[in-house]
């Protein structure tokens, strides 16, 4: 009896850790396909020249990096329990802060790659595309409601 009880307890844990696993690498790869077509969006946004896209794209890499882990900082602050709501706020304002550093950062590395109408033109496909992906999203969940 007891043996039927610890294989079926080791079965469920074995099936839940796989479900676990799967929804993670989805999860990757969807980002991953977010990214690419990311990219592509972009690029032709910015209507890249070889020399400039060669600049670019790890400049632009670097941001993205480091825009990921602020935000990830962001969302590991925001899930702290023992934290007051002022302290919370105040902690939200520093990071729009640090955010419009690292935006006028980058803006300075840009320039070193692309001419400003091109750096415009990249705030402007970066909202585009958020603008895109929440059209989508929202598309989604309608459809399945």
């Amino acid at each position: 009896m007891k043996g039927k009880l610890l294989k079926g307890i080791w079965s469920i844990i074995f099936c839940f850790a796989f479900n676990v696993s799967l929804f993670a690498q989805y999860h990757r790869e969807r980002n991953e396909q977010i990214e690419v077509i990311k990219i592509a969006f972009i690029t032709n946004k910015l209507d890249l020249r070889t020399e400039e896209a060669q600049k670019f794209w790890p400049v632009y890499n670097n941001y993205q990096k480091e825009l990921m882990e602020l935000i990830k900082k962001r969302r590991e602050d925001r899930q702290k329990a023992d934290i007051a709501p002022n302290d919370k706020i105040n902690a939200d304002l520093a990071y729009e802060s640090k955010m419009l550093d690292l935006k006028k950062k980058y803006k300075k590395f840009y320039s070193k790659a692309i001419p400003p109408e091109k750096i415009l033109l990249l705030y402007q496909a970066e909202h585009e595309f958020r603008e895109h992906l929440i059209k989508q999203l929202n598309h989604r969940r309608k459809s399945t409601n």
